[in-house]
């Protein structure tokens, strides 16, 4: 991921804040791990989403959200 110049404040548009600051500090916990270890991290986690989301499609919107909420602590 490449880290680019935030050019609005948050009182601008404070969606586009937000994700600029998940981004940021999805590169902060990522920058370290080879970008092989990124992939097949995701696809693990998309394959157990992809089998619950199957199974139950509201759980599988819970589990995805934690997921996220998991990369961004």
């Amino acid at each position: 991921m490449e880290t680019y110049k935030n050019d609005y404040i948050k009182e601008e548009d404070e969606t586009l804040w937000e994700l600029h600051e998940i981004r940021n500090k999805l590169y902060k916990k990522l920058k370290s791990k080879p970008v092989a270890q990124i992939n097949e991290d995701a696809m693990k986690k998309f394959q157990i989403w992809k089998k619950d989301k199957s199974n139950s499609p509201q759980n599988a919107s819970v589990f995805f959200n934690n997921q996220i909420k998991g990369l961004l602590t």
